[in-house]
């Protein structure tokens, strides 16, 4: 019942912040009459979001995803979310993921990390690099790493690998 408050806590703390987040300009005019100005578009770099289904499975999900950066050569996307099981009181499952991408060679990394209490920690991080692309071709090396630390089944040995790829249309 405890995990059911905290997470009731967190998405309301998400939902004012989303909306207090807002811009608004305040003008007054020459007769002293105040407009508010409200923006017709703006870029949204950060979603909140809630989900919760108590029928079955009884997954309740709560997060916030956004681009803190988004030029015209890099972009970067960050993810944070906790979730639980209602019907099942699961412990509350924590995590964060975040992932590059530079576009001019669709090259990218991705990390992420996943606590769940009594469970242990999932570490995971992986990348591309494209050092050749043309319209018909590429080649790129990928690599990746995962491990499971502590936990119920204990520190696992690291699970790695580096590949190269070359592909051809023809």
């Amino acid at each position: 019942m405890r995990n059911m408050y905290s997470l009731s806590i967190t998405i309301v703390l998400c939902l004012a912040v989303s909306a207090l987040s807002y811009p608004v300009d305040v003008i007054e005019d020459d007769y002293g009459q105040e407009f508010a100005l409200v923006p017709l578009s703006r870029v949204r770099r950060a979603q909140v979001y809630g989900n919760a289904d108590i029928t079955d499975p009884g997954r309740a999900i709560v997060g916030i995803r956004g681009t803190p950066i988004d030029t015209t050569n890099h972009r970067v996307d960050a993810h944070a979310f906790a979730t639980t099981n209602i019907k099942h009181h699961s412990p509350i499952t924590k995590g964060l993921e975040a992932s590059y991408l530079h576009k001019p060679t669709n090259s990218n990394l991705d990390l992420s990390a996943v606590n769940t209490p009594r469970w242990g920690t999932d570490v995971k991080a992986s990348g591309r690099y494209n050092f050749f692309q043309d319209k018909k071709s590429n080649a790129n090396v990928e690599g990746f790493y995962s491990r499971h630390y502590g936990g119920m089944p204990g520190t696992l040995k690291p699970d790695y690998g580096v590949m190269f790829n070359y592909r051809r249309s023809f």
